[in-house]
């Protein structure tokens, strides 16, 4: 069993995904699922 790899983002990448957050209407977990970033990690950034 292989260990995933940690994914980094960058302050951009970051508060682009919150913008959309902010501006679509849609949740937190569509969102996520949309840009393929754990649900909870979007929740903190938010």
């Amino acid at each position: 069993m292989s260990k995933r790899k940690r994914r980094t983002f960058t302050k951009e990448q970051k508060a682009d995904a919150v913008r959309l957050v902010r501006t679509s209407g849609e949740s937190i977990g569509t969102v996520a699922r949309n840009l393929d970033i754990g649900e909870n990690s979007l929740r903190q950034w938010v």
